[in-house]
């Protein structure tokens, strides 16, 4: 199973986060760093199952960075029906 884990007391900023999610993730270079990217790659390109560990999320959820990122998480997670874990 992949697992990721992403703290958003270290994240900057959205990029900082696609950042991350392409080191670890495995995603090629041509991840296109925004929301759509995301989604396309955490619905099609992902291995599944898979577990995202989110650290220190509820600091980050009202902030306009990270709010449509948060909420794109659990849209997918809820899509994928267990398949994506999102765990806080």
């Amino acid at each position: 199973m992949l697992t990721l884990s992403f703290d958003f007391a270290q994240l900057a900023d959205r990029q900082a986060f696609y950042r991350e999610f392409v080191a670890q993730s495995g995603c090629s270079g041509e991840f296109g760093y925004n929301l759509d990217a995301l989604w396309d790659w955490l619905t099609g390109g992902i291995a599944l199952p898979a577990q995202l560990h989110l650290y220190h999320v509820e600091q980050a959820r009202d902030h306009v960075e990270f709010a449509p990122v948060l909420a794109l998480l659990e849209e997918a997670a809820q899509q994928l029906q267990g398949e994506l874990r999102l765990i806080r």
